[in-house]
């Protein structure tokens, strides 16, 4: 069974030949260790991950040597981590967003990366690209007080801006679709903390439910399968994103107190489920025998059929090497099988 297919199988609630695994991202230096290359393509195809995460390329102009302008006018600085922290917005104010010009979604550059990849794997490595389903584009372009305000205080603009978001991601997805053949479509849009969700349940259901669901159902029209990621206390917002029509769910976060036992109690072959290696605590301070044990207690209790095995958010600077390379020894021990099954 080739990665594609055993992803998209996994996705579909089967036992495939192996559990997959894949990270949204692996920090630079975590992956120097491992592999001894910087580029994150070398790192998957050293590591034999199944599948390798992807996000639309937007040019860059830098201001200094740490802080750089990207195409949708959002300032951002490097950080020394994978993800670059956003210090400037383009907007200030929801009921102004028709004043925004999103980028072109069909520009030459805008999937350079991943038709790079798609060149040089073929089905040996699958392809998720990953995009948003409204929120993380609302918090960038109007920052984190506003965005966390705008559906409370002005929700007919701030829904009217979603849904102009949603268009803009739909349009990407067809464009990488028909260039690439992408099968798998990930949203990583966080709305949930540790306590539960950022917003209350009325405002939820009224404004950012809606737009989710005609990003995802847009998606599967496609005829891509999805993940939703999101960290946090999700439990609340989970009926709503099955309504919609993911497909799985992103990490099951042990820091929200979320466990693979009970929420494949919960919900069965209903959701495949991703995650959840700790990778606040076990990835950065355990042994790797202590990683070996949570690899194979997170097959027991969510495997075998419609589970991704993962670092519960990323493999960020933090993760020790060794314990990454514990976590993906472990998988290949305790997650082989000699078949697929449906």
């Amino acid at each position: 069974m080739n990665a594609c297919d055993r992803l998209c199988a996994t996705l579909r609630h089967e036992i495939p030949d192996r559990i997959p695994t894949f990270e949204w991202f692996i920090d630079t230096a975590v992956g120097r260790a491992l592999t001894g290359s910087d580029d994150p393509l070398d790192v998957v195809e050293r590591l034999d991950l199944d599948a390798v995460n992807i996000r639309p390329d937007y040019a860059r102009r830098f201001l200094n040597a740490q802080t750089f302008e990207d195409e949708w006018g959002v300032r951002r600085q490097l950080t020394g981590d994978c993800i670059p922290a956003v210090v400037a917005q383009p907007l200030a104010d929801v009921t102004r967003h028709r004043d925004f010009t999103f980028p072109d979604p069909s520009s030459d550059h805008r999937f350079a990366t991943l038709r790079r990849a798609a060149a040089r794997f073929g089905d040996r490595h699958a392809l998720v690209l990953n995009l948003r389903d409204g929120f993380s584009d609302l918090r960038d372009l109007l920052g984190y007080e506003e965005a966390l305000m705008a559906p409370l205080a002005e929700p007919e603009a701030a829904r009217d801006f979603l849904e102009r978001i949603v268009d803009y991601n739909l349009a990407l997805a067809a464009h990488a679709v028909r260039a690439c053949g992408v099968r798998v479509i990930a949203t990583t849009d966080d709305v949930a903390m540790a306590a539960g969700p950022l917003f209350p349940p009325d405002v939820y259901a009224e404004v950012l439910l809606p737009p989710f669901r005609r990003a995802i159902q847009g998606f599967k029209a496609l005829g891509c399968l999805t993940i939703k990621h999101c960290d946090g206390n999700v439990l609340p917002l989970i009926d709503g994103w099955l309504e919609a029509g993911i497909d799985a769910l992103d990490p099951i976060d042990p820091g929200a107190g979320l466990t693979m036992a009970d929420m494949r109690q919960r919900y069965g072959r209903r959701l495949a489920l991703k995650g959840n290696i700790d990778c606040v605590n076990t990835l950065c301070t355990g042994t790797a025998e202590e990683v070996r044990e949570e690899v194979r207690r997170c097959i027991a209790d969510a495997g075998p059929a419609g589970l991704i095995v993962s670092s519960s958010n990323t493999i960020h600077r933090g993760v020790k090497p060794e314990n990454y390379r514990a976590l993906l020894e472990a998988l290949r021990t305790f997650g082989t099988f000699k078949e697929a099954q449906p």
